[in-house]
C-alpha cells in the first residue's frame, strides 16, 4: 500500500510501453504495472506451479499480459529451484544458513528450515526469449529473483549491447542470506554496461532495496 505506489508514480513519468516482470510470483508487480497509462504489454515469468496457477486465474483474460511458466537466467537449460515456505522467496540460490536475516525469517515462519523441496525448472535467457518472440526492445526490465539477479542480467547482455533495454528495476539485497551473492557485482555489471542509478525505493524494515536504473547512451 505504500512501497508499490511509490514505484508506480516514478514509472508513470517514463512512458513504459512494454515490460518484463522476472519473478512475477502472484502478480504483485503486475498489479501496478498494468495501471501505467502508456503500457501495452507485460511479459511475466514465474516457474512455481502454485504461483503460476494463481497468475492464470487472475490474468488469463487480460490480453496485455503474456504469462510464461519459465525462469529467466544466464543460459538455456534446466536447473534446480528451491521452493520456500514463503513462496515469494523461492530461489535458485543456495542459502547461507548462518545468515542472521534467515534466522529471523525462520522464526517468523515458525520453521527450522524454510526450504520445503527442490524442483527442476526450465530456464531461458532474455536474449533467447526476445529472439523467439521477435521482441525488438524492452522499456522496463524488472528483476526480483532472490539472489539470481546477476544471472538474469548476464542472460540479457546481447540485448543490452544492442541498446534494447531502457530501464531496469532490480531488487538488491543487503543481507547475507544467499551464498555467492554480491550486490557490488550487480552494481558493477550495470555500471560497466552503461546503466545509471536514478532512484532507490527502500522497503521499511527489510534488508533490500528496489533500484531503478536507466540506460545511458555512449
Amino acid at each position: 500500500y505504500w512501497h508499490q505506489p511509490r514505484i508506480q508514480r516514478s514509472l508513470e513519468k517514463l512512458k513504459i510501453i512494454n515490460a518484463f516482470d522476472v519473478g512475477a510470483h502472484k502478480g504483485e508487480t503486475i498489479d501496478y504495472l498494468i495501471k501505467l497509462k502508456n503500457l501495452k504489454k507485460i511479459y511475466s515469468f514465474e516457474p512455481q506451479d502454485i504461483a503460476f496457477q494463481y497468475l492464470l486465474k487472475k490474468y488469463k483474460k487480460n490480453k496485455k499480459i503474456v504469462l510464461n511458466k519459465i525462469a529467466l537466467s544466464r543460459d538455456n537449460k534446466r536447473k534446480k529451484f528451491y521452493i520456500n515456505e514463503l513462496s515469494s522467496t523461492s530461489t535458485f540460490s543456495k542459502i547461507n544458513k548462518n545468515s542472521f536475516w534467515l534466522k529471523i525469517k525462520n522464526r517468523i515462519l515458525n520453521e527450522k528450515d524454510s526450504i520445503k523441496k527442490s524442483v527442476i525448472v526450465k530456464t531461458l535467457t532474455i536474449d533467447r526469449y526476445t529472439e523467439l518472440k521477435k521482441i525488438k526492445n524492452i522499456d522496463l526490465l524488472k528483476i526480483d529473483t532472490e539472489g539470481h539477479e546477476l544471472d538474469v542480467l548476464k542472460g540479457s547482455l546481447k540485448s543490452i549491447n544492442k541498446n534494447k533495454i531502457k530501464y531496469i528495476l532490480i531488487e538488491l539485497h543487503f543481507s547475507k542470506m544467499y551464498k555467492n551473492y554480491s550486490k557490488q557485482k550487480i552494481e558493477k555489471f550495470l555500471k560497466k554496461n552503461n546503466f545509471i542509478l536514478i532512484k532507490k525505493f527502500k522497503f521499511p524494515f527489510h534488508p533490500f532495496v528496489d533500484s531503478l536504473y536507466k540506460f545511458q547512451t555512449r
